[in-house]
């Protein structure tokens, strides 16, 4: 029992001394003690000797040996923050040109028309002479729009949204041609030797025009964003996926004044009366309406400094494009009754001195402008959009924005594309830009 007492107290002496070892002792400095106990000992007063009285020992990490253990990043907690968000602004945008022509009108040489009932007599020719022979119909070049969107995060982390945007763009043009109408004066000749020509009447066709041309585009969107892994300096990067419509709805609006007179010579010594006026008035509405419908992919990005940011987003769909091409409109006529008579063989209508006749019809022809019907056509098309957004946060739920928008369809058609394709509805691109202000709530 003695000799067991005695190697006890020297085992406590020996901790003791381990103990008492000087304070700066290190783990580097135990890891060369060879006894296991005074090596155990002097981790435990590496470790206590610079922990406060009453506080445990934050103890650092030492990198294991072991290769089979698998380093894990402690992720921190999700932090809660506005998971609704809104976004409106507004501002101007440019459409592609859209400039119809509503008349061309050339010159004409008939040319000689044989009259075999009369003897002596080579034939008819007429001649032509026309001013200012082309009318077009002015495009509007700026046109007023705004944005809206609204989304919500599905998940406190904010990896997963829905959203859902809509826009509406509007742009308006007159035009007016009564300053400069269209003028065709015709004359008309017998031909009474190869040499030798007689005038008969003279025809003169005065045509002015105005009217107004509408321009709607407008649309909207769904869409499921997800966020992205990491992409380099991107830290907020989307991708998005649903579905688009946009529509492009065009209107011309036209009215026309004819005023049509014949005159005859008094040389040929026909009894008056002779000469006689006729004029028209109308008005069409030429409409074409283009609705695109189809599945869309893109992307988002958004990159901070500070209270201010910079976001992009593009977006790409395909689908159908759907045309609807209608024209109506109306002719108010006044006619001057005529009667006809024989000159040397030539027939000829006369004033018969009565009133002049009113009538109105009702055509999608109504003063010849249109000549083609109702239609509709289906065709595949691409619509990309964009928009690169400047922002600055006031505070943490309202930021003012900046932004430049464009949409973009493959194929469409134009009003003024359908007055030159009676047969068919032709088809062109279309593009549209605009500048807007606005602001984003977060909530």
């Amino acid at each position: 029992m003695k000799s067991l007492g005695f190697v006890a107290l020297h085992v406590l002496a020996t901790g003791m001394v381990a103990f008492a070892s000087p304070a700066d002792a290190s783990v580097a400095d135990c890891k060369a003690i060879a006894n296991p106990m005074k090596r155990l000992a002097c981790y435990d007063r590496a470790t206590n000797s610079t922990t406060p009285a009453g506080k445990l020992a934050v103890v650092s990490p030492v990198q294991s040996t072991d290769t089979n253990l698998i380093p894990v990043k402690a992720l921190g907690p999700v932090t809660a923050g506005p998971r609704f968000w809104f976004e409106a602004d507004g501002g101007i945008y440019s459409l592609s040109k859209n400039q119809p022509i509503l008349a061309a009108t050339t010159a004409t040489n008939t040319g000689n028309a044989p009259i075999p009932t009369a003897p002596g007599f080579i034939g008819l020719v007429s001649f032509g002479n026309v001013t200012n022979p082309l009318v077009t119909g002015a495009s509007p070049d700026f046109a007023g729009g705004g944005n809206y969107r609204m989304g919500y995060w599905l998940d406190p982390g904010r990896t997963m949204a829905v959203e859902g945007s809509a826009f509406f763009v509007r742009g308006t043009s007159r035009f007016d041609a009564s300053q400069t109408p269209t003028t065709v004066r015709t004359s008309t000749f017998v031909n009474t030797t190869p040499d030798t020509f007689v005038g008969l009447f003279d025809d003169v066709t005065t045509t002015t025009m105005s009217g107004t041309i509408r321009d709607q585009l407008y649309g909207a969107d769904a869409n499921f964003r997800v966020r992205a892994p990491y992409f380099g300096i991107l830290p907020n990067f989307d991708v998005m996926m649903g579905m688009r419509y946009v529509a492009l709805d065009e209107k011309l609006t036209a009215s026309v004044e004819s005023a049509f007179s014949r005159t005859f010579p008094p040389a040929l010594g026909i009894p008056a009366p002779t000469n006689f006026n006729n004029s028209s008035s109308g008005s069409d509405v030429f409409r074409i309406r283009n609705d695109f419908i189809g599945p869309q992919v893109g992307f988002s990005a958004e990159q901070h400094w500070g209270r201010f940011w910079l976001a992009n987003e593009s977006k790409l769909a395909v689908g159908a494009m759907m045309e609807n091409l209608s024209v109506s409109g109306s002719t108010v006529s006044s006619t001057t009754p005529t009667r006809p008579i024989l000159l040397a063989g030539i027939p000829l209508n006369l004033s018969a001195g009565g009133p002049p006749v009113t009538s109105t019809t009702n055509s999608p022809l109504a003063f010849g402008l249109f000549a083609q019907g109702d239609r509709r056509k289906t065709v595949l098309a691409f619509v990309p959009s964009g928009t690169i957004k400047a922002g600055y946060d006031i505070n943490d739920a309202l930021s003012l924005t900046l932004s430049y928008n464009y949409l973009y369809m493959s194929s469409v058609g134009r009003v003024g594309d359908q007055i030159a394709s009676p047969n068919d509805i032709r088809q062109s691109g279309f593009f549209a830009q605009g500048i807007t202000t606005g602001f984003k709530a977060k909530f």
